[in-house]
């Protein structure tokens, strides 16, 4: 009975030791980066199908017809914190930041994903040519709608300082989960509000900027290993 219950303990210990060797943040950053990819190539494929016509179409109908000036004059201010110049900007004065405070590779990670998610949902927009709603003439927005670009650079900005702050042990990873899901998420609404994108544009740029981040989160990781941080720096980060 004795062995029997010091074993349990011993058991459990190793579960634990072989989840944790199992579940790290390589095996996070796979995950992810699989499943923005599949739902892209699904949402991509239907776009260029053209059979998301219809709910596209309900969905729009549906935010426009709750329209009102408060709210519209209020997604205006969120969409332009949103916009790729200001992400590129936030993107800059973190790397800045970071530089200052816990070395270059950081800022190097941070500055590269709004100018690889810019990049990649400007190409990918050429490649599609989809027309935007009724809604962008209003705002003289002229470039193809599919995928949006608000989405895809806000999710590659700031899910990629978030996790990096995590990482670093700036901010917990709660805090780093809410405001990494929550800014995208509200950019990208404020497009289906304002009219200027369809739901599959703003779901599209959420894969696209999700699957940036988490590229420029395996090369934060990579670089960390191959140079882990100094006395000081591992030092503040704790």
């Amino acid at each position: 009975m004795t062995e029997a219950r010091t074993s349990q303990p011993a058991r459990r210990r190793y579960v634990r030791d072989w989840l944790r060797k199992l579940i790290t943040f390589w095996t996070l950053i796979a995950l992810v980066s699989a499943v923005a990819l599949l739902v892209f190539a699904d949402v991509g494929e239907d776009v260029a199908e053209r059979s998301t016509t219809q709910v596209d179409n309900a969905i729009s109908a549906w935010f426009v017809g709750h329209q009102n000036p408060l709210l519209y004059k209020i997604a205006l201010v969120a969409t332009w914190v949103g916009s790729p110049a200001v992400m590129v900007l936030l993107a800059i004065a973190a790397g800045v930041w970071f530089y200052g405070r816990a070395g270059r590779r950081k800022a190097g990670v941070v500055v590269a994903a709004p100018a690889v998610g810019g990049l990649l949902s400007g190409l990918i927009k050429i490649l599609y040519g989809r027309a935007r709603p009724a809604g962008a003439a209003l705002l003289d927005e002229r470039t193809y709608s599919f995928p949006s670009g608000h989405a895809a650079t806000s999710a590659a900005v700031v899910v990629t300082l978030c996790y990096v702050l995590a990482r670093e042990r700036m901010i917990s990873w709660p805090v780093a989960i809410v405001i990494g899901g929550g800014v995208p998420l509200v950019v990208g609404l404020t497009r289906l509000y304002l009219n200027v994108h369809w739901t599959t544009d703003v779901v599209g740029g959420w894969t696209v900027g999700l699957f940036v981040a988490a590229m420029s989160a395996a090369l934060y990781e990579w670089l960390r290993r191959i140079a882990p941080p100094a006395a000081g720096e591992a030092g503040a980060a704790a």
